[in-house]
């Protein structure tokens, strides 16, 4: 329990925010007190009732104003946002609900010394701890609310840049011949793309597990469509391959193929293509094995 006093807590130090709420504090010292009449006191009485509430008002705001505002900028570290806690926040209430009271308790001993008696010390501690409680009150829900728009620009930041994230990867989409049927897929998840006569078998990553399907279309189309794609390049008349998925290049003048350790075959390259492959890994600076 004692540890949990420890715990950071929010403190605002801004001057125009306190200003103005230390205004409403006042206004609303005055409304509650004279119209709601908590405590069972009846301030409407006299006109001397009325002068006491709006006097009481002005000097638990200029209570409020010179603990909240002038005493943290005189003493900047002790009230350091960034290391206020819970148990600091409990000691300054206390101390304010101390100043309140006292203020209010002169002010009955100063304007009403002939009907103190109608004011005991548990409504005038009544009267000092309903400004600290509106005070509380209207800081709390300007945290929360602070809490709230944070939460929701964090939010629209995430998804912001999730959105830009999944518009930055390019999809590789296919319709078949027929008209219905449909292939999508992230271009950075898919590792090849095989003719298969009017077929062509595509192999992609989906949550981390290898697919494969035949797909009835023709991959002269299928060429077309990822011909801007810096990352898929042709390796044999048949043979569309990702090369950012390739880890070695190996064989020799009687035949070359590319592997890929995902998959547990290898693909060919054609020896009109194999200059060109070459050409690309050295130009990506490519960790592919050569042999």
């Amino acid at each position: 329990m004692f540890e949990n006093l420890n715990q950071s807590y929010p403190f605002n130090n801004n001057f125009k925010h306190n200003a103005k709420t230390i205004g409403l504090v006042g206004m609303g010292f005055v409304l509650i007190v004279l119209y709601f009449q908590p405590f069972g006191i009846n301030f409407l009485k006299s006109e001397n009732d009325g002068y006491f509430v709006l006097a009481a008002a002005i000097l638990c705001a200029g209570t409020l104003f010179s603990n909240a505002v002038i005493l943290p900028g005189i003493l900047p570290t002790v009230f350091d946002s960034s290391k206020w806690t819970i148990r600091k926040e409990l000691i300054w209430n206390v101390w304010l609900f101390f100043n309140l009271f006292i203020i209010i308790a002169l002010l009955v001993w100063l304007l009403r010394k002939s009907q103190f008696i109608d004011l005991p010390v548990f409504r005038t501690g009544a009267l000092a701890l309903l400004p600290l409680v509106l005070f509380n009150l209207i800081n709390y829900n300007h945290s929360l609310k602070n809490k709230v728009v944070s939460v929701f620009d964090t939010g629209r930041q995430w998804f912001k840049e999730e959105q830009k994230k999944h518009e930055s990867i390019p999809e590789l989409f296919l319709t078949a011949e027929n008209g219905k049927d449909v292939f999508t897929a992230p271009q950075n998840e898919v590792i090849l793309i095989h003719s298969s006569g009017n077929y062509v078998e595509i192999y992609w990553i989906e949550k981390q597990i290898i697919k494969k399907t035949l797909f009835r279309q023709t991959f002269t189309i299928v060429e077309k469509l990822l011909n801007e794609s810096s990352d898929f390049k042709k390796c044999h008349r048949c043979w569309l391959v990702n090369m950012k998925k390739v880890n070695r290049l190996s064989g020799n003048s009687k035949g070359y193929f590319l592997g890929i350790d995902t998959l547990d075959f290898n693909i060919p390259v054609s020896r009109n293509y194999i200059s060109y492959i070459r050409e690309v890994f050295s130009h990506q600076n490519s960790r592919v094995q050569l042999t």
